[in-house]
């Protein structure tokens, strides 16, 4: 796995690694979906510049705006992804994303939402996935948590509809997003 203290790239680099318009780009940026680690645009003539952990955030955006989920609900999974990072990152310190995603063995990281709410499933080898969260999207779009107050949400499920890798087989919408899969494809060596 490499450090999360990696390679930065611009606003024109991200836009070609991702073959997206720069415009795209800065419209997430405006809008919160992502917020440049390394630094921000601060006025005309500034220029962002952006971690693999953003270009990460690109890509899961990009996908999600293809499948016409809002651009707000976008940017709550993408604050609650980064959440989540962190929680995983306290029982182990060495994962980064997006590179503890993109070795051999890689744990298998998803997104879901389901009638409305977001789950996070974490799957690691031939062991049933672990679902977490059950955050409600709208809420959650409206009035952002504290980022302590969404890693709490993010508990794992232990009973109840939704555990054991199991989100229900109720009937409803379900969007599945493989973020591991997106991590894999992101070319950050180039």
């Amino acid at each position: 796995m490499n450090s999360c203290a990696s390679r930065e790239w611009t606003l024109t680099e991200a836009a070609r690694l991702l073959g997206e318009p720069q415009h795209r780009l800065i419209y997430l940026c405006e809008k919160g979906v992502v917020q440049p680690d390394l630094e921000d645009a601060k006025g005309r003539g500034s220029s962002r510049r952006f971690s693999a952990h953003n270009l990460l955030e690109f890509a899961i955006a990009l996908r999600l705006r293809v499948l016409e989920i809002p651009t707000p609900s976008i940017g709550a999974i993408t604050y609650t992804l980064r959440a989540f990072a962190h929680k995983v990152q306290q029982r182990i310190p060495d994962f980064c994303l997006p590179y503890s995603l993109r070795g051999a063995g890689a744990p298998d990281l998803r997104v879901i939402i389901k009638d409305g709410r977001l789950y996070m499933t974490l799957g690691t080898g031939a062991k049933t996935a672990k679902v977490y969260g059950g955050i409600d999207l709208r809420r959650l779009g409206r009035k952002k948590k504290s980022a302590r107050n969404l890693q709490r949400a993010l508990v794992l499920r232990t009973s109840g509809p939704g555990t054991n890798g199991d989100l229900g087989e109720n009937p409803g919408a379900r969007v599945e997003l493989s973020v591991t899969r997106i991590a894999q494809e992101l070319r950050l060596e180039i």
